[in-house]
């Protein structure tokens, strides 16, 4: 029997056993959530973690942590016009549902039509366990809370037991950065409880061009994914001793044409936030996620009748690209009480979440809604308000999260972890 299907065997039995052993005593949390991006700082609150209260599909989940976790600066004298903001984000979910929390203390001084910063800002990293409320906090880069390069960190957990399905025994928190020299990472691995550089990366084949990040990094496959929604993605596997890029292109005929960089051209910052704001109207219509274990990219066209195609990656090394459906989603979303208004104003469908365990469901932003398509029976199964701008990461919530701690064997004295459950 090949090894592969024998790991499949394997790992279906394992699910089997789980699901019997835990039949009696149900999670209470679904088993997986849409976390909104934007994590909160409440100054009011003294719990010992992070509050996260999660809801179901098509609901939106929030993480929240306490000021005194975040430890920022002191307030500002209330007789100056300086302003203090504090403010966290979703950066990337892990493959088992631990979050990567990134935490920003910034100080402006007025008046607020032209702040400017009256000090450097700070940022803190942690990763959470959202149902215990447990919050790692790492270590600073370069022993610094004002190295704040990284913008697309992602986090790969390990676990050696169940078959590789229970709680992780590692994990590690990694940055994919390309100089002129060549690609480097930064990155962090619990077994040694401190960042390091591993410069000189190997990339073979190169991705065509250079990769402009526009969605939170994904975790598949034992790597990481570093997705630019123009071209395609590159991975690397961020517990290797001498790791290697590895770069996928999206399907045939949905690379989009690269695009000058113009700030080496000209310098114009004008055309840099024109290019910015392209790659972030190009990622409301595109994503790449992990759904039932493969890899995948969905895209829907920005134009009438909004054709929906969703495809799967051929092996986890990425041979190609399998389109698995493909859908006009005028008609579809019409019959689910969301009909399209010819000459309107109103944004056409984007795409907000790929559900981690139904490959045929698609989540989608349909004016202020997120509305659920079943992609296989073409029609709408569900939907649920959506309030302001969103940007949302899935997360899954295996039955053994919420009992679990977050691995520290190689923990350093700047290492803080608040180990009591929360909720």
């Amino acid at each position: 029997m090949p090894l592969r299907r024998l790991l499949d065997l394997s790992a279906t039995v394992s699910d089997l056993l789980r699901r019997s052993l835990s039949t009696a005593a149900a999670p209470s949390h679904p088993p997986w959530a849409i976390v909104d991006y934007t994590s909160m700082v409440d100054r009011s609150s003294s719990a010992p973690g992070a509050c996260f209260h999660p809801v179901a599909p098509p609901g939106i989940s929030h993480v929240t942590a306490p000021a005194h976790l975040v430890n920022p600066r002191a307030r500002p004298a209330p007789d100056t016009n300086v302003v203090q903001v504090l403010f966290g984000n979703v950066g990337a979910a892990s493959g088992d549902g631990h979050l990567l929390l990134s935490y920003h203390d910034l100080r402006a001084e007025g008046p607020c039509t032209t702040w400017d910063l009256s000090a450097p800002p700070e940022i803190q990293r942690f990763v959470c366990n959202p149902l215990t409320g447990q919050m790692l906090r790492l270590p600073d880069i370069g022993g610094s809370r004002r190295t704040l390069v990284f913008h697309h960190m992602g986090l790969l957990t390990q676990a050696d037991g169940w078959l590789g399905r229970g709680p992780p025994d590692r994990f590690a928190v990694a940055e994919l950065a390309f100089h002129v020299a060549g690609a480097g990472l930064e990155r962090f691995l619990s077994e040694k409880g401190e960042w390091e550089t591993v410069m000189g990366v190997p990339c073979g084949p190169p991705p065509p061009r250079g990769m402009e990040v526009n969605q939170e990094t994904v975790a598949f496959g034992g790597r990481l994914w570093w997705v630019d929604l123009t071209s395609g993605a590159v991975s690397v596997d961020p517990f290797a001793d001498r790791p290697e890029i590895r770069f996928v292109e999206l399907p045939s005929g949905s690379v989009l044409p690269a695009r000058a960089r113009s700030t080496e051209e000209d310098g114009d910052l004008r055309k840099v936030e024109d290019r910015w704001l392209f790659l972030r109207e190009v990622a409301k219509h595109r994503r790449i996620g992990v759904s039932k274990g493969r890899l995948r990219y969905a895209e829907v066209s920005p134009h009438d009748p909004f054709l929906l195609s969703s495809f799967a990656l051929d092996g986890d090394e990425g041979s190609g690209w399998t389109l698995e459906h493909q859908v006009e989603l005028r008609q579809v979303l019409a019959d689910g009480g969301y009909p399209w208004q010819d000459n309107s104003a109103q944004a056409a469908p984007q795409i907000v979440v790929l559900d981690p365990l139904n490959a045929n469901a698609v989540y989608l932003k349909v004016g202020e809604h997120v509305v659920v398509v079943d992609m296989h029976n073409s029609k709408v199964t569900g939907a649920s308000p959506l309030q302001d701008e969103y940007s949302l990461v899935p997360c899954v919530l295996p039955p053994w999260l919420a009992s679990s701690t977050i691995p520290t064997a190689g923990r350093k004295d700047d290492m803080e972890s608040t180990d009591d459950p929360v909720n």
